[in-house]
C-alpha cells in the first residue's frame, strides 16, 4: 500500500506503515485539510490487519511539526472550534491506537507538533534537536491535549515549568525528564527507529493491543481488571500463542549453579 493524499503520505514496509509529513517548507505544519488526511490515513492504517506499526515523521531533517500553520491562523478561521476538533480527531486517533505508533522526531516538534508525539505510544529523536510548547507567545495555549499528557509523563511541576517557560529544550533534556523515550545520532537515526518498529511488529499482535488497552485504562483512571481478563483470554485462545508457549518450553534450559 502506497498514497498520498495533499501533504500527508503513508507507506508501507511489510508490517510498518510509515506516515509522513509533507510540507518542510512550511516547518512540516499542518492545515485544516491535511488533518483531515492525516486522520484518513490513520483509519486506513488501522484498519489494515496487516500493518502492527505505525512510524509518524516530517520530511527533510529540520522539522517533524511545527503544529498548526499560522498562516493559516493569522487568516482567521470561521470557527476555531472546528478547526480544533480536526487536532483532536487525529490526536486521539493516535492515543487510543491497538497498534503501536512510534513518534520518529527528526527535527523540530512544537506546538501542536509535540502534541501530536505526546500522543504516540513511544517518542525517538534525533539528537540536538529541540522541543517545547510556546503557544502562550501568540496569545494561545497548547489545546491538542497537550498540558494532559505531559502531566502525565512528567508531572504537573514539570510541565508548568515548560509551558510558562516558552522555551524549547533540546532532545537530550527531553529525555532526562521523560518526555522523549530514546535518543539517536543523526547518522543512527533511520535504523534505530526502523529497529523499534522491526521488535514491535514481531511481538503476538493481541498481546500488544492487550497492552496499549491496559495503558488507555490507566490513564483513564479505570479498573482494569476484567478487561485484562478478557484481552488473556483472546490471546490464549489464538494458535499462534500455543505455538509460542510450546515453543519456550521446548527450548534449553540453563542450568543454575549455587553461589558460593
Amino acid at each position: 500500500m502506497s498514497a498520498v493524499a495533499t501533504t500527508v503520505s503513508l507507506a508501507r514496509h511489510g508490517a510498518i506503515a510509515r506516515l509522513t509529513i509533507v510540507r518542510n517548507d512550511f516547518g512540516n505544519a499542518l492545515r485544516g485539510a491535511d488533518l483531515l488526511s492525516m486522520a484518513t490515513l490513520v483509519r486506513e492504517c488501522l484498519t489494515d490487519t496487516a500493518i502492527r506499526v505505525i512510524v509518524l515523521s516530517g520530511i527533510g531533517q529540520k522539522f517533524f511539526c511545527t503544529g498548526s500553520d499560522v498562516a493559516e491562523l493569522a487568516n482567521g478561521l470561521p470557527e476555531i472550534g472546528v478547526h480544533l476538533r480536526k487536532w483532536h480527531d487525529v490526536v486521539d486517533l493516535f492515543e487510543s491506537s491497538e497498534k503501536p505508533i512510534i513518534a520518529a522526531i527528526n527535527g523540530v516538534a512544537v506546538g501542536g507538533g509535540l502534541e501530536l508525539a505526546l500522543a504516540c505510544h513511544q517518542r525517538i529523536a534525533v539528537a540536538g534537536v529541540r522541543l517545547g510548547l510556546p503557544e502562550l507567545k501568540v496569545g494561545l495555549f497548547p489545546a491538542v491535549g497537550g498540558v494532559r499528557r505531559l502531566t502525565r509523563l512528567i508531572g504537573a511541576a514539570q510541565t508548568l515549568k515548560l509551558v510558562f517557560s516558552t522555551d524549547l529544550i533540546t532532545a537530550e533534556a527531553a529525555r532526562q525528564i521523560g518526555i522523549v523515550d530514546q535518543v539517536c545520532a543523526a547518522t543512527e537515526f533511520d535504523a534505530q527507529v526502523t529497529q523499534a518498529a522491526e521488535r514491535l511488529a514481531g511481538f503476538e499482535p493481541n498481546a500488544v493491543r492487550a497492552v496499549l488497552s491496559c495503558a488507555r485504562a490507566s490513564t483513564l483512571c479505570t479498573d482494569s481488571n476484567d478487561l485484562e481478563v478478557t484481552l488473556l483470554r483472546e490471546c490464549y485462545a489464538t494458535p499462534r500463542n500455543r505455538e509460542i508457549l510450546q515453543g519456550f518450553m521446548s527450548r534449553p534450559r540453563p542450568v543454575l549453579r549455587p553461589s558460593t
